[in-house]
């Protein structure tokens, strides 16, 4: 006896590699068949296509970095607010134990109510000019922030025209 291996194709390759055979041979009738006006138009519209695609990317990878500077920027004129406001907060809290002392050291209710009307006093004084201050650092903050935006929002629409 001996050992012989016969290979056979399935029935269901054979058709399979027929129909594959059939569909290149089709698709290259279609191609040879298909008018140059038709070949042309579809070729104007994938330049079209990748063109639109590269001003996109280049769109976005614009308005990316844009964005991460206003973040930077939002993120470094917050920091600063917080500072500004911590500042406060603390020459504030200074002041109420100073008044406190001074009130300690009164001994007559008179000097107490002159005492608390000068601390008063002093305490808008101060209030305006803290108010004046963060005022100021905000619109410092903001146009920092917005700055990116007018300058990095103009490219894009370049690019895209």
């Amino acid at each position: 006896m001996s050992d012989t291996t016969q290979s056979r194709t399935p029935k269901g390759a054979r058709a399979a590699a027929s129909t594959a055979a059939e569909d290149n041979i089709a698709a290259q009738t279609l191609r040879t068949e298909a008018p140059s006006s038709v070949t042309d138009l579809l070729d104007k519209g994938l330049a079209r296509a990748k063109d639109a695609h590269e001003k996109a990317a280049a769109i976005l990878e614009h308005s990316t970095e844009a964005f991460e500077e206003i973040y930077s920027c939002a993120k470094r004129g917050s920091g600063e607010y917080q500072q500004k406001l911590l500042e406060i907060a603390r020459h504030n809290a200074n002041a109420a134990f100073d008044m406190a002392r001074e009130l300690a050291d009164a001994k007559t209710l008179p000097e107490m109510f002159e005492r608390v009307v000068t601390h008063q006093r002093k305490q808008f004084e101060t209030f305006t000019a803290q108010i004046k201050d963060l005022s100021s650092l905000t619109q410092k903050v903001v146009a920092e922030t917005t700055e990116p935006i007018r300058n990095g929002m103009a490219e894009p629409f370049r690019i895209a025209s």
